[in-house]
């Protein structure tokens, strides 16, 4: 007796079915083809960097004649370790950053500030940059931008900074000068050095070629230890506007070996 073959269905609804059984097993062939599914990546605390900020760049923008401006980035310690700001390297010697300490415990929260000394700046629209480096169990840096557009200044200051080479006790004395624009005279009420390396006096009024009257300051710098030293001259003035200007001073002292010679030069 022959066997007799049972035709296989072939409407459109059988073979939708037909699919549908074999959806699993060909869903599991495939992934057991392309082996297990990728799970996520989660970094340990210890991986991220430790100083987290509000805001990596600050505008601010048109700003008003005056001697200085501040601006402010705040920043939390988010690791697990203390975070310790090792260095501040400013794009310009007209920037001031201060950080009120160093170290950093975990989950602390602070406020960097930065100052810009604007009577250096010609006008314009700037663009500043501050990079912090610190340690949080491995080296780190991370960049800091600022934008502010300048007006032109109301007060003339000449120069702008000081450089002294100083590699002899003899003292060595230069003038700050200030003159403001528009109005006949401007005072110089009281000086005063961030350093015990410099010293400053009030000096005498002056008139200009152009018959502008000027302020005088005298800056002076003697003996000094060996290497490079940074102060600031701070003036206070009757002028409402800027009531207080910072010159940034630079001394230059004598090599360590010259220094040293001269020393044994003396005990002789």
């Amino acid at each position: 007796m022959s066997e007799t073959n049972t035709p296989v269905p072939t409407s459109p609804g059988a073979i939708a079915w037909c699919l549908l059984a074999l959806l699993p097993v060909a869903t599991a062939v495939g992934f057991d083809t392309a082996g297990a599914r990728p799970q996520p990546i989660t970094l340990g605390s210890n991986h991220r960097p430790g100083l987290a900020f509000d805001q990596y760049l600050v505008n601010l923008g048109q700003v008003p004649a005056q001697a200085e401006h501040r601006a402010f980035f705040a920043f939390t310690n988010t690791g697990s370790t203390p975070v310790r700001v090792t260095a501040l390297h400013p794009s310009c010697g007209c920037l001031d950053p201060k950080l009120p300490k160093a170290t950093w415990e975990p989950g602390e929260r602070a406020v960097f500030s930065l100052r810009i000394l604007a009577t250096r700046e010609p006008p314009g629209p700037k663009e500043y940059t501050v990079r912090v480096e610190y340690d949080d169990g491995k080296p780190r840096e991370t960049l800091l931008r600022l934008k502010v557009n300048l007006p032109e200044q109301k007060l003339v200051i000449s120069p702008k900074a000081l450089i002294f080479y100083q590699n002899t006790p003899d003292p060595i004395t230069r003038p700050i000068t200030l003159s403001r624009h528009h109005i006949k005279r401007l005072s110089v009420l009281d000086v005063s050095t961030s350093s015990s390396i410099v010293q400053a006096a009030i000096g005498r009024d002056r008139i200009d070629a152009n018959g502008q009257r000027t302020a005088e300051v005298l800056v002076t710098v003697g003996a000094v230890p060996p290497g490079k030293h940074q102060a600031f001259v701070e003036i206070a003035t009757d002028d409402p506007d800027y009531p207080e200007v910072r010159v940034p001073v630079l001394v230059m002292g004598p090599a360590a070996a010259k220094s040293a010679a001269r020393n044994a030069e003396k005990k002789r």
